[in-house]
């Protein structure tokens, strides 16, 4: 009985060329949107691979000098892309992925391409994940608010159950054609993003394909429910495009005014002003003054033996450079950590109220999948710490125990040495580590198919008691 009501619903849909009509629009805007993202995405990384060249030569050709020297030179590193960047690009797209690394300082990311635009509303570009989170919840809509409505005002209805067919069938059968009319738009997309990629990560399209099939199983479901229990066709479509808007633009945006009123980051210039009084009250490795330098001179001189830094066999100086940095990393550490704890609070926050949007929890759960939301973000900014600490200590203590003399900043060390340091290695997270940060999302988008499912259940029961509802 399904199938035969399925096959009869795409059959009236191709009939009256709204079927076609869709088809032919989502294959012209999922090939416009793949190959606008597949460029992109190519231009990015292969502008990125040139920047990274042209840093590791312009590091290697320099003239030997010394490493305290080298290490205020710094060196660039560079984030590539996420696995599925081609498909949802995430905050890449308003984070800087670009970092400057150099001693006595934790960079910000520089380079963002859209510094104006707000984190969690990013559908103001053509890309497939706005196809899949915005178009086609709109295409279902604007298809399927009167899948029901107009059967009971043209008096069809009760036609069909004179003939037998039973309600929850014939809710079914809508809903599972509705969902499957967005299943085609949504490979679509994906198998033309695909035809254009150079690499497919099979494991993280899966998930993505699962995801959205979800998500689309929960916007066919709701649209039959509205057009089932709302009388009349304007009342059916007014409620679900006011239902969409709601979802697609105003509810996130006021969910993150909410979250950053609940716990609003630090202002920049006191955050700054904060670390730079923290970081004063250290050792000042430039200063011979300082009385904590004092204090640390005199336990080196202790730990060799020697009366005078002029008789130690290693440099002072370098030494004096790797004390300040680390206490540095610890008020780095401080500082940087409170606010990804802020970054982390909101996310939370906001993933709390994907119970209440099922469009929110499938968008932050694309970008984890794709490996662009924000904790792939905050992991790239621990690796690049990570990295620029190995890169200075490297330095100062070559600076230290390469062969100079306290006091001699004239020392050069060897271009081998410079040349022995690798480039910056990023790791992209797993897919199950990206997924373990989306408890909320995750539980959000079950909890909106499930309860949907019953709410078709318990339609089709209203339904068969009554007739007509």
């Amino acid at each position: 009985m399904i199938g035969a009501l399925f096959c009869n619903e795409w059959l009236a849909l191709l009939r009256d060329g709204r079927g076609a009509v869709v088809l032919v629009i989502g294959t012209l805007i999922a090939v416009a949107s793949s190959w606008t993202a597949a460029s992109t995405d190519q231009r990015e990384r292969a502008s990125q691979a040139a920047a990274t060249e042209q840093a590791r030569q312009a590091w290697l050709q320099r003239p030997a000098d010394n490493p305290h020297s080298r290490a205020h030179y710094g060196d660039y590193i560079f984030r590539p892309n996420g696995p599925l960047a081609q498909l949802d690009s995430g905050l890449q797209a308003v984070t800087g992925r670009a970092l400057f690394t150099e001693a006595h300082r934790q960079n910000d990311s520089v380079h963002r391409p859209q510094n104006a635009a707000a984190a969690l509303l990013r559908f103001d570009r053509l890309e497939p994940s706005t196809v899949l989170q915005l178009l086609i919840p709109l295409v279902l809509v604007l298809v399927g608010f009167g899948s029901v409505a107009w059967e009971r005002e043209s008096g069809r209805l009760r036609l069909l159950w004179v003939q037998g067919v039973r309600p929850l069938s014939l809710l079914a059968a809508k809903s599972l054609a509705l969902w499957s009319l967005g299943m085609v738009l949504c490979l679509l997309v994906v198998g033309s993003q695909l035809a254009f990629a150079d690499h497919v990560d099979w494991i993280r399209t899966t998930a993505y394909l699962v995801l959205h099939s979800t998500s689309l199983w929960v916007i066919a479901v709701l649209v039959v429910c509205v057009s089932s229990r709302l009388r009349g066709l304007g009342t059916s479509a007014a409620v679900l495009l006011c239902l969409w808007v709601c979802g697609a633009i105003v509810f996130p945006r006021l969910v993150s005014m909410t979250a950053n009123a609940v716990d609003p980051l630090p202002d920049r210039d006191a955050f700054l002003a904060a670390m730079r009084e923290d970081r004063e009250k250290g050792l000042d490795g430039h200063n011979p003054s300082d009385t904590r330098r004092v204090e640390k001179e005199e336990q080196v001189l202790a730990e060799y033996g020697v009366d005078s830094k002029e008789n130690l066999p290693i440099n002072l100086d370098g030494l004096m450079m790797q004390a300040d940095e680390e206490y540095g990393n610890k008020v780095w550490d401080r500082h940087f950590g409170n606010l990804e704890d802020h970054y982390l609070r909101q996310s939370g926050f906001v993933g709390m109220f994907s119970f209440l949007n099922p469009l929110q929890a499938t968008d932050r759960l694309s970008m984890s999948i794709a490996g662009t939301d924000l904790h792939s973000h905050l992991g790239f900014l621990r690796q690049a710490e990570s990295y620029r600490r190995g890169f200075v200590k490297t330095l100062n203590d070559e600076h230290a125990h390469g062969g100079s003399k306290t006091g001699d900043w004239s020392w050069k060390a060897d271009p081998e040495f410079y040349a022995s340091f690798e480039s910056f290695d990023y790791h992209t997270p797993s897919l199950k580590d990206s997924l373990s940060h989306r408890g909320w999302d995750i539980a959000a988008l079950v909890t909106w198919m499930v309860g949907l499912t019953a709410l078709l259940f318990g339609t089709a029961r209203q339904l068969g008691q009554r007739g007509v509802l």
